[in-house]
């Protein structure tokens, strides 16, 4: 698996990190959303988007890093 992330500024709210989990060749299986200022989560296990936009851009994560946002959206 590979796991990868990326934010970006929510006016009002602070940063949302999105955490994305892929399989070898970039297809995105699922993704979590979470907003730091206001602890707010999204979990997507069905995305829309199958495959990684600009993966050039993102940043990379763990699996530790994704359980630890996906598990608390239970």
């Amino acid at each position: 698996m590979i796991y990868c992330k990326t934010s970006q500024p929510v006016p009002g709210k602070g940063e949302a990190t999105v955490y994305y989990e892929c399989d070898e060749n970039e297809k995105v299986l699922r993704y979590v959303t979470h907003i730091d200022g206001t602890g707010e989560l999204e979990r997507v296990t069905d995305p829309i988007v199958k495959k990684l936009y600009r993966p050039d851009m993102l940043r990379e994560s763990s699996r530790e890093e994704f359980e630890q946002y996906w598990n608390q959206g239970g």
